[in-house]
C-alpha cells in the first residue's frame, strides 16, 4: 500500500486488495478508491488526500465558527442554528442569503470528497457550482469547491466538517469557536444507515445489521466513530469548544441556545432565541425542504423513507436492533467510553 504524509502529521494509506473489498462492499464505488488516515484509521474516499492539506491550511478568522460532528449526529440542525445566530438573528424572512440552500451559505468542508463517486450526477452540484462560478472565477472545481468558497466568504463564517478535530488547522481552538455535537451511538447508526442508502454517493444495499457491524469495526466511510467523538470530548473544558449532544438539544433546545448565546458572545435576547428555536424546529426545517440539491438523493429511497429530515426523534434505534445486535453495540459502547466521563453522561458507568 502506498502512503503519503499530511501537513497535520497524519499518514495517508491507500487501500487495495482485500482491505479495499471490505470497505466498498454494498457501496457505490468512489473513483479514487479509499484511504485510511493513520494512526486512528479514518476511512475516506481516496481523493480526500488532495483536500486535507488545503483544509488544514485555511486562513482562520477570529469570528469563524466551526461545527464538527460525526455524520448524522444533529449536524444540519445545529448548522442552521449557528448560521442564523451569526447572520440573521432576527430570523428576517426577507434576508437574501436565506434564499440559498444551507450547504451554499454555510460551507461543508468535507463535502467535496463525495463528488468523486460514479453514482453522483453532475446536476447534484448545481447550486454550489453557481456560487463557486460567481465568487471564485478562474478557480478549478477539482481543487474543492467548498474549500475555495470558504476562503472567500465574508465574515462571520460558519463552517461545518465531518473530519475530526485533529485533521483541521492546529490553531483552530486557539483562534476560533468550535461547536461539537455528538449523538447516542445507536440512534446515530440508524440515521447514518438511512443516509448511506438515500444519498447517491452511498446507494448502500446491505442490511442494517451488516451496516452496524461495519461501523463498529471501522469499515465504513467516516469511521472509526470513537476517536472522532473522544478527541472533542477531551477538549470539553477548552473555553473555545462547546460540546453538546443531539439528545440534549431534543430534551431542552432553549437551554442549549442560551449556552450557545453565551459561548459565542452574541448577546441575543430571549425573544430572539425563541424565534430561532421555532425557525430551526424539525417541522419548520422539513417544511422548507432539503438543505442540499435533490439530485444528490436516490429518488426511490427518498420517496419511500424521506431525505435529510426523516423523523427527528430519539430512540428510533429500538425499531432496528435485534436483542443480539443490541448486546453487541452495548459492549462496543462500554468498551470505548469506560473511564472517559462519557460513560456517566450516557449512562454506561
Amino acid at each position: 500500500m502506498s502512503k503519503q504524509r499530511l501537513l497535520s502529521g497524519h499518514e495517508v494509506e491507500f487501500l487495495s486488495g482485500e482491505d479495499l473489498g471490505k470497505v466498498s462492499e454494498g457501496l457505490t464505488m468512489f473513483k479514487s478508491g479509499f484511504v485510511r488516515i493513520l494512526p486512528d484509521g479514518w476511512l475516506y474516499p481516496g481523493i480526500t488526500a488532495r483536500y486535507l492539506d488545503q483544509i488544514y491550511s485555511i486562513e482562520l478568522q477570529p469570528n469563524d465558527v466551526f461545527l464538527i460532528t460525526f455524520p448524522k449526529s444533529g449536524t444540519t440542525w445545529m448548522q442552521e442554528i449557528l448560521w442564523i445566530m451569526a447572520n440573521n438573528p432576527e430570523v428576517d424572512p426577507n434576508n437574501e442569503e436565506m434564499k440559498e440552500k444551507l450547504w451554499v451559505r454555510s460551507m461543508d468542508l468535507s463535502i467535496d470528497m463525495l463528488f468523486d463517486n460514479s453514482g453522483v450526477p453532475e446536476s447534484s452540484k448545481d447550486s454550489l457550482r453557481e456560487k463557486f462560478s460567481r465568487l471564485c472565477p478562474g478557480k478549478k472545481e477539482e481543487d474543492g469547491m467548498s474549500i475555495q468558497l470558504a476562503e472567500v466568504l465574508p465574515s462571520p463564517r460558519v463552517m461545518k466538517s465531518h473530519y475530526p478535530l485533529e485533521l483541521l488547522n492546529k490553531d483552530l481552538l486557539k483562534k476560533c469557536k468550535v461547536v461539537y455535537v455528538a449523538r447516542n451511538p445507536k440512534d446515530m447508526m440508524v440515521s447514518f444507515y438511512h443516509y448511506a442508502r438515500v444519498v447517491r454517493s452511498g446507494n448502500y444495499q446491505e442490511s442494517f445489521e451488516k451496516f452496524a457491524r461495519a461501523v463498529m469495526k471501522g469499515e465504513f466511510v467516516y469511521c472509526p466513530y470513537w476517536p472522532h467523538v473522544l478527541q472533542a470530548w477531551r477538549q470539553r473544558d477548552n473555553p473555545n469548544l462547546y460540546f453538546t449532544t443531539y439528545d440534549d438539544m431534543k430534551d431542552d433546545i432553549m437551554a442549549v441556545l442560551r449556552q450557545l448565546n453565551k459561548f459565542l458572545g452574541k448577546n441575543l435576547t430571549e425573544e430572539q432565541l425563541k424565534k430561532i428555536a421555532e425557525f430551526t424546529s424539525f417541522s419548520s426545517m422539513k417544511t422548507r425542504g432539503e438543505p442540499i440539491d435533490m439530485a444528490f438523493y436516490n429518488q426511490d429511497v427518498w420517496n419511500k423513507d424521506g431525505g435529510m429530515f426523516r423523523k427527528g426523534v430519539k430512540g428510533d434505534w429500538k425499531n432496528y436492533f435485534t436483542p443480539e445486535l443490541n448486546q453487541e453495540i452495548e459492549q462496543w459502547i462500554r468498551a470505548n467510553v469506560k473511564g472517559t466521563g462519557l460513560d456517566v453522561k450516557w449512562g454506561y458507568h
